[in-house]
């Protein structure tokens, strides 16, 4: 059984690793690198800055995810975070090398140090993947949902995760379980749909709590109202206290002051690289640099996005409004290249600067499309309760072809665990999403079911 304190010893545990792992990479540095003794000169350099630079490997590793579980965690995706992280953390260090003077700290020994210090840290995290596999092995998985549809959504998801933790044994209906108990004799894991009705993910739970089976939850927003509130006593009665998805005054001025002065300090250092995409657009393909396009904001406020404009002039003359779909043809070559690494949303931080947008939140949506979603997902309006972000629980937990529904769940998770450390987090997982070439290549065109998310 998993408790938060198990959870917390563990996180330690790891912290203490990695600064085991950083110090000891160093000084294996400077042992390779001056074999018959250590200046002290070049030593003390090291040891001046050697807290700030376990701090800032703290924090930049918490940022990274790298702290939480290992478990049905993609490997790669894990490895691709650890080696971000050791890249900032390199320029941390050579910045405070800087700012320090700390001229004699050898720069051999801060690209060898680091060089130990990524391979161990990827090494360790190989190792305690490897063990959690070993140990619990394939997880066999049942999928109770409404129908066989509805059950092959799920066995795609199951079979595209991190290879090796789950083997779908089977699917099932509430109703088939409720007749053939016996089928759970054989599996692990219990998955439901969110298109089970209450009464039957009840009946679901509860027979598989009382078979020691683990069990999946997709939630619908009902359930992610509840996620985040609060448990108080009216007399002996126990009540939850669910309050509505939006940010209180403080966490707005909060989250504002960062928008400002975060996009502010970007505008500047990617001014010259926006200047030359603006010189390169209209040079790759006749037409405009920028598109130009109403969306929809905060309390369905309407303003006008920016972007550099990554397709062919006039794309929906003929189609109307659609969105962009994988190797969708009217995507130009540069404009791919600007959207696999998000550069064709730089000139959206303009839009943060104004006001219009915030640097993490819900994507803004066309009208035409948030009117269309609103029809089959009714709680879809309830991601306009914020600004809407450049990057966003969504993007970084999702793909570009996930489903509006299941986007909607990631932006109503968002808005109600929000806090400044959670768009941090977000910001810092935003670059490793250019390791990733699922997570901008165009929307799968699928049909988002009424009873999606109620």
């Amino acid at each position: 059984m998993n408790t938060s304190g198990d959870s917390i010893v563990k996180k330690i545990l790891w912290m203490a690793l990695d600064l085991a792992i950083l110090y000891g990479s160093f000084m294996l540095a400077y042992v390779l690198r001056f074999h018959h003794g250590i200046p002290p000169e070049n030593l003390h350099p090291f040891f001046s800055l050697a807290p700030w630079v376990g701090a800032a490997a703290l924090l930049i590793f918490y940022f990274f995810d790298l702290y939480a579980t290992t478990a049905r965690k993609h490997l790669v995706q894990m490895l691709q975070s650890v080696i971000v992280s050791e890249v900032l953390l390199a320029l941390v260090i050579m910045a405070l090398s800087f700012w320090g003077r700390g001229f004699a700290f050898p720069r051999t020994v801060i690209f060898l140090g680091m060089f130990l210090e990524t391979i161990l840290a990827m090494s360790a995290r190989v190792v305690a993947w490897s063990t959690h596999w070993m140990t619990n092995g394939k997880r066999r998985v049942l999928i109770v949902s409404t129908g066989s549809l509805d059950s092959a959504r799920y066995c795609e998801k199951l079979a595209r995760h991190a290879p090796g933790w789950f083997a779908v044994a089977g699917t099932a209906t509430a109703d088939q379980l409720e007749k053939e108990p016996d089928i759970l004799d054989d599996v692990d894991v219990l998955l439901l749909s969110p298109r089970l009705s209450r009464e039957h993910k009840e009946f679901v739970l509860r027979v598989g709590v009382r078979c020691g089976k683990e069990v999946l939850l997709v939630p619908d927003a009902y359930e992610l109202f509840l996620a985040g509130s609060q448990w108080q006593q009216i007399d002996d009665l126990l009540v939850l206290s669910v309050t509505p998805p939006t940010l209180s005054a403080f966490q707005r001025s909060v989250k504002r002051l960062m928008d400002v002065v975060a996009s502010a300090v970007l505008i500047m250092l990617t001014f010259p690289l926006m200047i030359l995409l603006f010189v390169l657009v209209p040079l790759t393909s006749p037409g405009p640099a920028l598109y130009c396009q109403e969306r929809l904001g905060e309390r369905r406020k309407p303003f006008v996005l920016y972007k550099f404009r990554s397709m062919v002039r006039d794309a929906e003359k003929l189609t109307g409004p659609v969105l962009a779909s994988e190797d969708d043809p009217r995507i130009t070559p540069l404009g791919r290249l600007m959207r696999s690494t998000r550069l064709d949303e730089l000139p959206q931080l303009f839009n943060v600067l104004k006001g219009d947008m915030s640097l993490v939140g819900p994507r803004p949506e066309r009208r035409h499309f948030v009117e269309q979603f609103e029809q089959n997902l009714p709680h879809y309006g309830y991601r306009m309760a914020v600004k809407p972000g450049i990057t966003g629980l969504a993007q970084v937990m999702a793909n570009y072809s996930t489903t509006a529904e299941d986007k909607l769940r990631y932006d109503l998770l968002y808005i109600r665990n929000y806090s400044i450390l959670l768009d941090i987090k977000i910001l810092f997982q935003t670059l490793t999403i250019l390791f990733r070439r699922n997570r901008s290549a165009g929307v799968r065109r699928e049909e988002v079911s009424k009873e999606a998310v109620r």
